[in-house]
């Protein structure tokens, strides 16, 4: 398994955040939640977490997740993720957070997404 990474990209007028490796209890993941929930204010209106390189998702993967999602939300952002592997898409449905979540199967989908 690969340590977690993000890739942070700006496409169109939004923020694309690019992740890969195993999305768990390392320390990666928790820096990157405190980064994201610092540089909030700054983001433009649409984010996107692409998930396609995502190979694992914790129990504190998840949290961070949701967290991203409920802050984004309260902020006057609106949230999508994208490419959302299979076997992840199974656990966020298993967990409860799928359902609560905006998903697109590409980026492409996720940019053109209405910002409400």
């Amino acid at each position: 398994m690969h340590e977690f990474k993000v890739d942070r990209v700006e496409v169109d007028g939004a923020v694309v955040y690019r992740m890969s490796g195993v999305l768990g209890d390392a320390h990666q993941p928790h820096d990157f939640h405190e980064e994201f929930l610092a540089q909030l204010p700054e983001l433009p209106t649409r984010v996107v977490f692409n998930l396609e390189g995502v190979e694992n998702l914790y129990s504190a993967g998840i949290g961070i997740i949701a967290n991203c999602f409920t802050e984004a939300k309260s902020a006057g952002k609106s949230m999508v993720l994208c490419c959302v592997p299979g076997h992840i898409q199974k656990i966020l449905t298993l967990t409860g957070v799928m359902p609560i979540l905006r998903s697109t199967d590409t980026e492409a989908e996720a940019l053109a997404a209405p910002t409400s």
